[in-house]
């Protein structure tokens, strides 16, 4: 039986959706290397109980997609005997013959201890099989023993496959894409003889050969309508005025976060430069982009670069930050803020990824939360992506996502806890009528934003020409609708568009004096100051570009290759045209008989935005 994505409502709260909405939307247009995401490592996440079960991981999997990891590391193990990529580190034999054993499990429900007992049949022998003890799981699969580890044999590169696309297929709107990355770690799997020893080095013929063993080839075919590949990038970089330049100029990344050259004939490439989040999200409707991590010793003599048609090279989407940090969760090393940086190349946190989240000992349930989401803050203002590489509280996110929840919404980096207020009600209540909504930067919550009234009076936050770490302040105090106006010359009304942007805008603040700027006064145009997003059109709908910039959902985000899409289209057209002629000349007669003519309205799609 197939898996896929199962998550449910997993996020369902109107603030969260609000939250990531418009954190994924006022970092469109920055190249994807330069935006932070959370990243998880499933060993720890789904399996750091010993147990390799195809449902339970397909659930745990869907759970960390649905509550925002968007970077998953995955660790894969070379079956020689069954020649596929599995996720157990241990062989199971291809024939094997199951020792009968009683699993026990316990739950807690509404104060009563109850216990589930369920005994596994003896398989059928088989001459030279092995004999491996398991039992039979509340799915009715066979689970086998071996060591420490507790493996389904039919939990695979396959399964991962079927729960990515399936979540893909499920969060097709505008409003729910976003973009995953995929690490691969490879290692050979251990003998099942001796499951707590190394594995022995593969080599020869033992290695993987086909295509459908290689995990650049498989995933190529599973995920090709998804996948943005080494291939993909290399052409787009090659020419620039027909990849990322031929889009919506909403689309095109930012120009100052990469290098540029321009031939004699005008054409522009770039040697270093990523594509924008909507890039390639929206214009070419790739949601996947893979990389090898690590490969085993074992491994060795496994040519990856046989893959790089669709797998990135180790190191090509990561760059390890060490960073060090207090008990109570506070960095104190390893941020990407420098002080006089101007420029990119000053504070460059492209890929910026660490997995050296310190987790405190002996402290309570809350108190170990609170230093992690403390330290995970801290970590995405300075433009580093956080790595979950531990089981929280013993916990697989299967059957506890609550943490890892938790741990996932920290990495917001733009708005306050509990901000923007009203997400689902336009400020208003049943008393009070909704407002205009506009974002400020407010200093006494650490350079967090929150929803106020547009027509409050308060100075705006100005770059300076295009460059993402330059900022100054505006000259006096306006209401959003005329606060652009007051930007001193050379600077324009702007919002931060990354954590690290953010950062820059909020220590430059700190360095004004009292009389203009001053986190602890009780006077809040002192320690307010407008940034460029609002919702005055759509509630929940956060855009920059000024008071009447428009939300963008209901405009067609496909820009490339609109002539093909025309053609499609019209040629749907015809055959409905056809189809409902067809069908009215069938039920012209039935017509005539009825006394009552009924209307029937056809259903469509519409998406909109979160109310």
């Amino acid at each position: 039986m197939s898996v896929s994505y199962d998550a449910g409502n997993a996020i369902s709260d109107a603030t969260w959706v609000a939250v990531l909405l418009s954190e994924r939307d006022v970092a469109g247009q920055i190249p994807i290397n330069f935006v932070t995401n959370p990243a998880v490592s499933l060993s720890s996440a789904c399996f750091g109980n010993g147990l390799y079960a195809r449902k339970d991981a397909a659930k745990c999997i869907s759970n960390l997609l649905a509550v925002g990891y968007r970077r998953l590391v995955v660790d894969l193990y070379w079956s020689v005997e069954r020649r596929t990529w599995t996720f157990c580190p241990v062989e199971i034999p291809a024939r094997v013959d199951v020792m009968v054993s009683t699993y026990t499990s316990t739950t807690t429900e509404a104060s009563t201890t109850s216990t589930i007992t369920t005994e596994t049949a003896t398989t059928t022998s088989d001459a030279g099989a092995a004999t491996i003890t398991g039992y039979t799981d509340s799915y009715g699969d066979t689970v086998y023993e071996l060591g420490p580890y507790r493996c389904t044999n039919d939990l695979d590169l396959y399964s991962l496959s079927e729960v990515l696309v399936g979540y893909f297929e499920a969060t097709t709107s505008q409003l729910l894409v976003y973009t995953t990355y995929l690490v691969l770690n490879l290692h050979a799997a251990g003998s099942d003889a001796e499951p707590s020893k190394p594995a022995k080095a593969v080599t020869g013929k033992n290695l993987p050969s086909s295509d459908s063993e290689r995990p650049g080839s498989f995933l190529h075919d599973a995920l090709r309508e998804y996948l943005y590949t080494p291939t993909q990038l290399a052409r787009d970089r090659r020419n620039l005025n027909e990849s990322w330049y031929e889009v919506d100029e909403s689309y095109m990344p930012i120009v100052e976060y990469y290098t540029i050259h321009t031939d004699e004939a005008g054409k522009q490439s770039t040697p270093d430069g990523w594509p924008s989040a909507k890039y390639v999200q929206l214009a070419k409707s790739d949601r996947i982009i893979i990389e090898y991590g690590s490969v085993d010793p074992q491994l060795a003599e496994f040519n990856i670069t046989q893959d790089e048609h669709a797998i990135f090279p180790p190191g090509y989407l990561t760059s390890d930050v060490n960073i060090t940090a207090t008990t109570n969760g506070t960095l104190t090393s390893g941020c990407l803020y420098k002080a006089d940086a101007t420029g990119v190349s000053q504070a460059n946190s492209s890929w910026a990824l660490s997995n050296k989240i310190p987790v405190p000992d002996g402290l309570s349930t809350d108190e170990t939360m609170g230093s992690l989401t403390n330290v995970i803050s801290d970590m995405t203002a300075c433009g580093i992506s956080p790595m979950l590489n531990t089981t929280l509280f013993d916990q697989t996110a299967d059957t506890n996502v609550e943490h890892y929840r938790n741990v996932s919404l920290s990495t917001g980096w733009a708005w306050a806890i509990g901000e923007p207020e009203g997400a689902d009600t336009g400020g208003g209540t049943g008393d009070t009528p909704s407002f205009d909504r506009c974002a400020i930067m407010d200093l006494s919550s650490e350079g967090h934003w929150r929803a106020t009234n547009c027509s409050e009076t308060r100075r705006g936050a100005c770059r300076i020409g295009n460059s993402p770490f330059s900022w100054t302040i505006s000259n006096a105090t306006a209401d959003y609708y005329n606060v652009s106006d007051t930007c001193p010359p050379g600077s324009n009304f702007a919002v931060p568009r990354t954590g690290l942007e953010n950062t820059y805008l909020y220590k430059y603040l700190l360095t004004q004096p009292e009389t203009t700027i001053n986190p602890a006064s009780t006077d809040a145009t002192l320690r307010e100051i407008y940034i460029d997003f609002n919702s005055i059109d759509i509630t929940s709908c956060w855009v920059s570009g000024g008071p009447e910039a428009n939300c963008p959902y209901g405009a067609d985000p496909q820009q490339l290759e609109r002539r093909t899409v025309l053609v499609a289209a019209i040629a749907g057209i015809v055959i409905v045209i056809i189809t409902a002629l067809t069908l009215f000349v069938k039920c012209n007669a039935n017509r005539r008989n009825s006394r009552r003519r009924k209307r029937v309205i056809e259903g469509w799609e519409y998406e909109g935005v979160p109310s």
